[in-house]
């Protein structure tokens, strides 16, 4: 593919195995899905070097992989002023969603779940892992910043650094009113996903208030990869030249939201709830809740493990965004890195957030430089800690095999001698 700043490179792997929930595909939960993956090689880089950085980057649910190019490109520009160079971004399409959606079309249910996500970026990094040596730095957006924050807590020593933006990531308590009465899911299932050409799509978005404040580079990529050709399994006899969205709605939400009815009722087809089969909702949800028809297990699960995050942490918030209120900011500044095997938090340096002031949600879309700009000053200053750990660690390297993998005196002396029997 072309680029100026890139050269792109496309790949397909298998996605995890076991998934999540059973009806997260269609058939059978042995069907294997596909997940489409794009790695952006830097030109200016040709010829990385030991100490480059790969970055691991993570959409947000409905937006395809390609919308952060932007982002990616003003990425590699600041870098260079912050001391680091990077070696490649990688990007996978979540299995249900955009291309690795197209690719699995057919074998798709109705239950995805995050963490699902998560797995497939570790096996991601495990299939390319000799094209992604250490450092690693995950970048996330919204669902997608939950989504890499969880593979973190994985693998703690996957990451030096996270940059998470917007994310979605919150206690169920703390989710406000208009959230959870009439979220996002409210208008993903109601939105236009079929236009007689791709011309006619492409008009609409640009006439859009929603578009409007976008970074024109992010809604030109919006509108070459966010929508696919018909005939579609959705739309099978849309008449030829019409459109669809790349993600379809009805997985977008899913996404958003699992709903708690999960047994299917043979009598009727319809889903009824059990609570036996709930087994990753919080009690205090069904009790304080108990009318509500859905849950998210995995944003509120991740944000509980907080104190636990290993890597540094930069938060980048929307300032008007509903997910990201002054008391939201608080709760996550105040949580992450402060636990046993966590970094040590905002008192360390390990964490830190920048708020971008007159922007929602969408700040990588609405201000990529401004989220670039930010990522890089965070990145070149995790690199300075993880080069001196580099270091340290060389006194080890240069050991003799043979000390390496016997008891050495220092040891002996700590474990003892053994007590004489009296026998």
């Amino acid at each position: 593919m072309s680029s100026p700043v890139f050269e792109i490179k496309e790949h397909i792997i298998d996605a995890s195995h076991i998934r999540e929930y059973p009806r997260a595909t269609a058939h059978s939960q042995e069907e294997v899905l596909k997940v489409a993956v794009k790695q952006y090689i830097p030109k200016s880089n040709p010829n990385p070097q030991p100490g480059d950085v790969t970055v691991i980057g993570v959409h947000a649910n409905g937006f395809p992989k390609e919308l952060y190019e932007a982002m990616w490109e003003d990425l590699v520009s600041a870098s260079a002023a912050r001391g680091f160079r990077i070696r490649a971004i990688w990007i996978a399409d979540m299995a249900w969603q955009g291309v690795s959606g197209a690719l699995n079309e057919g074998r798709l249910g109705s239950d995805p779940s995050w963490s699902d996500a998560s797995r497939d970026m570790l096996h991601m990094v495990n299939v390319f892992r000799a094209e992604m040596p250490r450092p690693l730095v995950g970048v996330g957006h919204s669902f997608g910043g939950a989504i890499v924050a969880n593979a973190a807590f994985m693998h703690p020593r996957l990451f030096e650094a996270l940059v998470l933006m917007d994310p979605v990531l919150m206690h169920f308590r703390s989710i406000e009113p208009q959230v959870v009465g009439g979220g996002p899911q409210v208008a993903s299932a109601a939105r236009r996903d079929l236009w007689p050409s791709r011309r006619d799509a492409e008009a609409s978005f640009r006439r859009s208030p929603f578009y409007r404040t976008w970074d024109p580079r992010a809604l030109d990529a919006w509108c070459r990869h966010g929508l696919r050709d018909c005939p579609t399994a959705l739309y099978p006899d849309a008449p030829a030249g019409s459109v669809t969205l790349a993600t379809t709605k009805h997985q977008e939400v899913f996404t958003y939201l699992r709903q708690r009815a999960q047994r299917l009722d043979p009598a009727t087809g319809r889903f009824v709830f059990d609570r036996a089969l709930l087994r990753d909702i919080q009690p205090a949800m069904l009790s304080e809740l108990p009318d509500y028809d859905f849950y998210q297990p995995d944003s509120d699960r991740v944000f509980r493990r907080l104190p636990d995050v290993a890597p540094g942490v930069l938060w980048i918030f929307g300032s008007t965004s509903n997910l990201s209120t002054p008391a939201l900011r608080a709760e996550k500044l105040a949580a992450t890195g402060t636990g046993v095997g966590g970094s040590g938090g905002v008192a360390a340096g390990r964490v830190a957030e920048h708020v971008v002031e007159g922007v929602g949600h969408l700040v990588p879309m609405e201000r990529p430089t401004v989220c670039a700009e930010q990522a890089a000053a965070w990145i070149g200053r995790e690199m300075e800690r993880w080069r001196k750990e580099e270091e340290d660690l060389q006194a080890w390297w240069r050991k003799p095999d043979r000390e390496k993998w016997t008891i050495d005196d220092q040891l002996k002396a700590m474990i003892g001698q053994p007590r004489r029997s009296k026998l």
